[in-house]
């Protein structure tokens, strides 16, 4: 029997584009994904044509360095301005709960110039899988699971879900110079086999031993595959994923292959509702404690934080409060069920009252079904707008903020029970 992994294609994305181009938080180098690519020294398109000739010729493995450069130069001038096909083939090592497990990512896309691509993912490790597909052009993501089929998009401020096109372009960019390793024979294309040196400035100044790999066509001088191996440092997907797992440390084996250049690829960009900020849910993420039921009264550790998020919490017939607006302060171990079924807890601390502040916040009740009103002693801030795992705070009413977390998590699939009413 599988079960399905409840983690949105957000979640999914992020943790491959992470994995597979190292954008890491503590590098301390804010020019890590390069968005002007042209080379320092560009060839004309004479020469280009004149090396391809050379190589074609070469019967040893050694080439000039002027020749390598401008195999480089080639690849980035070239990057990106041709339809193509591709497949990806990742092996994640993380830990998870102290135990060390392989997430098996399988990606199939197709890309449109100049930043068009359409993907497929799939993940599935036996008892736990997921697919969902993305759209990205424009410098929007678009992305949909395979269950409700909705797409929901956010900003692509960074370009590193952009295309495999961008992850080329960086890596050859901010690399050595490349060396010939062999010459392949795959069917009846001729390839050269081509390591990418130096390959640790992508990283900032974190010490990684990363290793890329190119195979080059011979004929026209299109990558037919490129592959990476290495440690990552990902800290910054770690509030995606269940708390089990532990992302700030992994290691990836990818492998992608391109082929079907030119071929007639027509990518539409979707409709879609726009919450996410720059690929992330909004409102701050929360440890996820237990989902346990306990006896009224009975005593459990500190919540992670007020008001509580995730954790202990009563059953029926104290929990979960009625939908809707509420008078009277409402003890967490209660307000925990109604984030368990998918509600949004909307919560005010007023010492001398704010019936402004409750009438902006009643009418979210009237517009969504689970959605509970209460005020709230012992806050950090005035405003606080709760969902499972997450809060959000606020010491004056934005309207607009609110409504985006609503939207983001009202009866989302990260709660545990949201297809309850």
């Amino acid at each position: 029997m599988k079960y399905k992994w409840s983690l949105t294609y957000s979640v999914i994305i992020l943790l491959i584009a992470v994995a597979l181009i190292g954008c890491t938080a503590n590098s301390g180098n804010d020019s890590l994904i390069v968005t002007n690519l042209e080379p320092e020294d560009s060839v004309s398109q004479k020469q280009l044509d004149s090396l391809e000739g050379e190589i074609l010729a070469v019967e040893e493995l050694t080439l000039s360095e002027e020749k390598l450069r401008s195999i480089k130069d080639h690849l980035l001038q070239t990057s990106g301005i041709e339809t193509f096909r591709y497949s990806m083939e990742a092996i994640i090592k993380t830990n998870v709960a102290g135990i060390e497990v392989k997430i098996p990512v399988s990606i199939s896309g197709e890309f449109e110039p100049v930043d068009k691509t359409k993907s497929k993912v799939s993940i599935n490790m036996g008892f736990v899988s997921t697919e969902a597909f993305s759209v990205s052009g424009g410098g929007k993501l678009y992305f949909a699971n395979s269950e409700d089929g909705k797409w929901t998009s956010s900003e692509d401020t960074a370009q590193i879900f952009s295309s495999p096109t961008v992850i080329l372009s960086n890596i050859l960019h901010k690399s050595g110079p490349l060396a010939v390793v062999s010459k392949e024979q795959l069917a009846e294309v001729s390839l050269l086999h081509m390591k990418v040196t130096n390959l640790e400035s992508l990283f900032g100044n974190i010490d990684q031993d990363i290793h890329a790999d190119l195979w080059i066509n011979q004929d026209n001088l299109r990558i037919y595959k490129l592959t990476l191996q290495g440690p990552v440092y990902m800290p910054d997907i770690q509030t995606y994923l269940p708390s089990q797992i532990d992302a700030r440390e992994a290691t990836v084996n990818v492998s992608y292959e391109f082929y079907k250049y030119q071929d007639t690829i027509s990518i539409e960009i979707p409709e879609a509702e726009d919450y996410l900020i720059n690929g992330r849910l909004p409102g701050t993420k929360v440890f996820e404690q237990v989902n346990l039921v306990i006896g009224f009264g009975e005593s459990h550790p500190e919540y992670k934080s007020t008001p509580a998020t995730s954790g202990w919490h009563y059953g029926q017939p104290d929990a979960p409060a009625p939908w809707g607006v509420h008078d009277e302060f409402l003890p967490d171990e209660v307000l925990i069920q109604n984030l368990v079924q998918g509600g949004v807890g909307l919560h005010y601390n007023c010492e001398d009252g704010c019936q402004d502040v409750i009438d902006v916040l009643a009418k979210f009740s009237e517009q969504y079904p689970k959605i509970l009103v209460s005020p709230y002693t012992g806050m950090n801030k005035k405003i606080a707008i709760t969902a499972w795992s997450y809060i959000d705070e606020m010491d004056e009413i934005d309207v607009g903020r609110i409504e985006v977390f609503i939207k983001a998590h009202h009866n989302s699939e990260r709660a545990p029970e949201h297809f309850k009413p």
